[in-house]
């Protein structure tokens, strides 16, 4: 067993801490997600004895929810048309506050000191909340980065938008003090609709913008960095050419999500063809230090830091997010997390579902339990619902808890994070999910003030 921690921060400890056709703007597979219909009706949820589901909350309307973050009191739940923000100090009684509306999926949402990020990866006809989708191709088109001041929940703020090349398919915060932090931003072109003067399919670079929250009316973007060494993704590596129609997907090059560990000024990204571990010292002008290949990862999706820098974790989004890949036919490396040596990019072990699921699935957004004594895994598996492992032995992970809701809606969880004690997930057919899990390996997991799952501003060690 690993050492016990101790604390280490950033300054102080207070901060804190059925396949569907893809719409003609759509820069993913995964974006399809939109039209699938809630399932269930009837089905028993499936579960392990020390799992419960303490809270639902439906969604508000017919958009796939998406991501997740948190701060203070409040969870926020991205939506492909708005946000939410649920008042989770009760997690078992949790209660949404606001419903924001603001058209543009996929969603993807970030916190900073009252500060909310959401990522805009569907071309819209102009930058403001009462957009409409548009197509690529139309030159006046915009997609990026909206910011909204959420100081005040029930009088929420549209502040700035930023457009990014390509959009913000996802984005990353990397604090660069209480009033200042920089935005890392992931895009990149995969389908025909995606491409346009503001988009070209060998992206090959991220966005970074930088946000003075004094003044964020005047953020924008501050360098556009290379993504060196990153090959062009081969888009038949999702395995869906018996699925879309030919020309349905681009060869594309570009990261999919940025995970960043502050205290080292590390991050990890996840850029389709491979993965990357990155010194960010220099917030504008990141620098490789680990290109990694691993040939069973068919689409390097997201990526997590253990939360004493040591190992790295990264996704496999199998499929696109689309199809199934957990059924029993399926290798047991189709559509896994990975995990990988930091210092020196070697790659240590994988973690799949131990359970066949015949439903849309592939590991997505996920985290670790921050502070206990190990390396605990809290994922999101779609149709698989949330998975709880232990990968402290990457070579022999070890399942400790699941959720896979069924009845009247089953699972089909986007994101699912360990926050303060409990399970949180954004489901795309169920809404807002909160869980708790018994089990020795979770106890005495540390408070974070502000967890958002991609920027990992602590170290525990």
């Amino acid at each position: 067993m690993r050492r016990r921690w101790r604390l280490l921060s950033i300054g102080t400890m207070v901060a804190g801490l059925a396949l569907v056709p893809i719409s003609a703007g759509a820069h993913d597979p995964e974006d399809g997600h939109g039209t699938h219909p809630p399932t269930g009706g009837g089905a028993p949820d499936l579960h392990s004895d020390n799992m419960t589901l303490l809270k639902n909350l439906p969604k508000v309307d017919a958009a796939t929810q998406s991501d997740l973050t948190f701060e203070g009191r409040f969870a926020y739940a991205g939506t492909f048309t708005g946000f939410r923000i649920i008042d989770i100090s009760n997690p078992a009684a949790a209660q949404q506050v606001t419903f924001f509306p603001c058209n543009g999926g996929q969603g993807d949402v970030s916190i900073y000191n009252g500060f909310l990020f959401s990522s805009v990866d569907t071309p819209q006809t102009k930058p403001s909340c009462d957009s409409a989708n548009t197509t690529a191709s139309n030159p006046t088109a915009w997609e990026g980065v909206r910011i909204f001041d959420v100081r005040d929940p029930a009088n929420v703020k549209h502040v700035a938008s930023v457009r990014t090349d390509c959009g913000s398919h996802t984005h990353t915060l990397s604090p660069a003090g209480r009033n200042s932090v920089f935005i890392y931003v992931s895009s990149y072109g995969l389908t025909p609709g995606s491409i346009g003067p503001h988009c070209q399919q060998d992206h090959g670079k991220i966005s970074v913008i930088h946000v003075a929250t004094k003044n964020p009316e005047k953020a924008m973007v501050v360098a556009t960095p290379p993504t060196t060494d990153v090959p062009v993704f081969d888009a038949s590596r999702l395995e869906l050419d018996d699925l879309v129609p030919p020309g349905a997907l681009l060869d594309t090059r570009g990261c999919h999500d940025i995970t960043v560990l502050k205290p080292l000024e590390l991050a990890a990204a996840a850029c389709l063809s491979v993965g990357q571990i990155w010194d960010i010292s220099d917030p504008t002008a990141p620098k490789v230090l680990h290109t990694l290949t691993t040939e069973e990862v068919r689409a390097w999706h997201s990526a997590q830091f253990t939360w004493d820098g040591q190992r790295v974790v990264f996704g496999d989004e199998a499929g696109g997010g689309v199809i199934p890949r957990c059924r029993a036919q399926d290798p047991p490396t189709t559509g896994a997390v990975w995990i990988y040596d930091v210092a020196s990019g070697a790659e240590l072990g994988h973690y799949k579902l131990p359970r066949a699921e015949t439903g849309i699935c592939t590991m997505h957004n996920f985290s670790l339990v921050p502070g206990v004594s190990g390396d605990i895994l809290v994922s999101a598996a779609y149709t698989g619902g949330t998975t709880v492992a232990d990968i402290t032995d990457p070579a022999n992970p070890v399942e400790i808890g699941f959720y896979r809701a069924g009845d009247p809606i089953a699972a089909n969880t986007w994101s699912s994070y360990w926050h303060n004690g409990f399970i949180y997930a954004n489901d795309i057919n169920r809404g807002f999910d909160v869980f708790s899990i018994t089990h020795p390996a979770v106890a005495g997991a540390a408070i974070l003030n502000r967890d958002n799952p991609q920027t990992q501003e602590v170290l525990f060690r």
